[in-house]
């Protein structure tokens, strides 16, 4: 990704901060955790066997447009977008960041933007239009997960931002597709075919 100095001395600068100067044990573990997706395997399925259980008809409509969701928002960051940037790493091992707080290992493949913001950021727009009310929980939740990427060391804090801003964008036009074309198929007329005796 080509940046003007000044840029990306910024988005170093704050990467720094936010990766290695508030860093302690205790947030090591916790954000270590958190940022790996295999952790959220158990919880996440429990969570949605509750959801079916209790709005059967309402949650597989949900849940099966956030699994449609993530598999266009996954590749398009990561096979589409990144290349296209061709922004290393801040963990990168022949462009490592002098001073970075390493979490999660070395790592060669390409920062901008980040699939993890992306995707999360989809998910709590999209949850969002469908619970309105909830929407300070849903995006604090993907807030947190994108930050826990600056702070392992995988991503410059402009990744996270890209991808917030890309997936919030996917997320919505997700359930806009959806809801127009639910009010299609609620406005198309029912043609009825009419038995003719003879």
């Amino acid at each position: 990704m080509i940046l003007s100095d000044s840029l990306q001395s910024i988005d170093t600068s704050l990467f720094i901060v936010l990766n290695s100067f508030i860093s302690c044990t205790i947030l090591n573990y916790f954000f270590v955790a958190i940022t790996d997706a295999r952790f959220w395997i158990i919880p996440g399925t429990v969570a949605a066997v509750i959801y079916i259980a209790k709005d059967t008809k309402h949650a597989i409509t949900v849940i099966c447009l956030a699994l449609i969701t993530v598999g266009i928002t996954d590749p398009v960051s990561s096979q589409i977008i990144k290349p296209l940037f061709d922004r290393p790493r801040p963990c990168h091992p022949d462009f490592l960041v002098t001073g970075a707080h390493i979490l999660f290992g070395f790592k060669q493949s390409l920062s901008f933007p980040s699939s993890h913001a992306t995707n999360m950021f989809a998910q709590a727009m999209l949850l969002t239009l469908f619970y309105p009310s909830r929407w300070p929980w849903f995006f604090s939740f993907a807030a947190l997960i994108g930050f826990s990427r600056i702070y392992v060391g995988v991503h410059y804090p402009g990744d996270v931002l890209g991808g917030a801003v890309l997936g919030t964008c996917m997320g919505a036009v997700v359930y806009f597709v959806y809801s127009s074309g639910k009010r299609y198929l609620r406005k198309a007329p029912v043609t009825k075919q009419t038995e003719i005796t003879l």
